[in-house]
């Protein structure tokens, strides 16, 4: 960027070349999934420990691998997310039509949060656990809505990121009372898309799904866990809110 520009002017195109990176990292090679099987079913069975998990993305192979690892208790294998002042994200490319698997259900486990972090501030945007959902191809048709586990927003929560315009936040789970368990989530994403962006498009269709554990706004330390993510169709499971 020149050196002449205003400084609001630069902040403002900086935010919009981090969202394209960020939305870039997800979409490089899209696998059209087939009709009637579910697009996202995601074990991490074959994984290898101690790695980045195989089929998932990074910006930066090299940090992101200091962050997040494949780790395995009691014959469960997932992926484990340690951030020291740091926001790495990973992502796994699949592409699925929303009305017709418009749920997500995954395992995520908080371990240590974030000191001091409030997702509503720039300078407390930290969250022990982060979800992305991703929608569109390419800046600035992305839209993502991201689904955290907060240390200290309400359950419930829906607001824009300070980081990105395009960013929804969602509030699943708020506060430790289960600090350290697994819990099973379900969100019916098609509702929540409607509910956040309206109903302009009558089909949406995800594009992936990343993963944040970050500490960098508060310079502390996160720790958290993901496992299982799936598309059942909606004769499977049905949606529940938090």
């Amino acid at each position: 960027m020149g050196n002449n520009l205003p400084k609001k002017i630069k902040n403002r195109l900086a935010g919009r070349l981090r969202a394209s990176l960020l939305a870039g990292m997800f979409l490089c090679f899209l696998p059209v999934i087939a009709r009637g099987a579910p697009p996202i079913d995601i074990v991490f069975y074959n994984y290898e420990i101690n790695r980045l998990p195989t089929d998932w993305k990074a910006r930066d192979v090299h940090s992101a691998g200091k962050v997040y690892s494949v780790q395995i208790e009691m014959g469960k294998r997932f992926i484990h997310a340690d951030s020291k002042g740091t926001k790495d994200q990973i992502g796994f490319e699949a592409k699925w039509p929303l009305r017709e698997f418009p749920l997500l259900q995954w395992q995520w486990r908080a371990v240590q949060f974030p000191t001091g972090s409030f997702e509503r501030e720039k300078s407390k945007n930290d969250s022990v656990l982060g979800i992305y959902v991703i929608f569109g191809t390419f800046y600035p048709f992305i839209k993502t809505i991201k689904y955290i586990w907060s240390d200290t927003l309400p359950v419930g929560s829906i607001f824009t990121s300070p980081y990105s315009s395009t960013t929804r936040m969602v509030v699943v789970r708020s506060g430790r009372a289960q600090q350290g368990t697994w819990l099973t989530e379900r969100r019916d994403v098609l509702a929540d898309y409607f509910q956040i962006y309206g109903d302009s498009d009558k089909n949406p269709v995800a594009s992936g799904i990343g993963l944040l554990t970050d500490s960098d706004d508060t310079n502390s330390h996160s720790i958290g866990d993901y496992a299982d993510f799936r598309t059942p169709p909606p004769s499977v499971v049905k949606a529940t809110a938090p």
